[in-house]
């Protein structure tokens, strides 16, 4: 039987296993997410309920089956701890929303697992993934200036500072004042040497 780039993906660390959604993830992303502060920093987003979670993974098992190395849709990923595998939050890489062109990077994790370093070795997995396996050249993300956790975790996986997003149409006006953040594929592999 033939692995299919993005279906069957199981993406390793030292203390993480991320994988596609499942059905049977609902309770456990809608729980991960679900946190007083979680969408603080990510524009335009509340709470989702239970059904929009059940929708969310329904929709990104349909992306993830019609995604190709030439065109992602959206890759959703679910983060699980290796050792007890609780569900702990999501990542992927999708089109960027200012530039469908362009492939961002997302992360999100449980706030009861922040603060351990697993969101970096997340968004680590999720790049080498993304340059490896995608081929892609870049990848971009944006962060609210004012989220300092999230802004250290770019910088060690080594995302470089871009500009301040300004003066944007009324349809992107949710993410003014965002910082807009890139890492090339070369730029990734140089610092895996060090």
């Amino acid at each position: 039987m033939t692995r299919h780039l993005f279906t069957d993906a199981i993406l390793e660390t030292d203390r993480l296993r991320i994988r596609p959604y499942k059905l049977e993830d609902v309770n456990d992303l809608h729980r991960a997410v679900s946190g007083p502060t979680f969408y603080d920093y990510i524009p335009g987003e509340t709470t989702p309920s239970l059904m929009e979670v059940e929708n969310i993974i329904k929709w990104s098992i349909s992306c993830c089956q019609k995604n190709t190395i030439e065109k992602i849709y959206k890759f959703n990923l679910g983060i699980t701890l290796k050792e007890t595998q609780e569900f702990i939050g999501f990542c992927g890489l999708g089109p960027y929303d200012l530039d469908p062109k362009q492939i961002e990077l997302y992360y999100g994790i449980s706030e009861k697992f922040t603060g351990q370093g697993l969101a970096t070795e997340a968004a680590r997995a999720v790049l080498q993934f993304g340059f490896d396996e995608l081929q892609l050249d870049e990848i971009v993300t944006t962060v609210h200036p004012q989220n300092l956790a999230s802004r250290r975790i770019l910088e060690k996986v080594g995302f470089h500072y871009k500009l301040t997003l300004k003066n944007l149409t009324e349809n992107d006006r949710a993410f003014e004042g965002y910082d807009y953040y890139a890492i090339t594929k070369k730029s990734f592999k140089q610092l895996l040497k060090l």
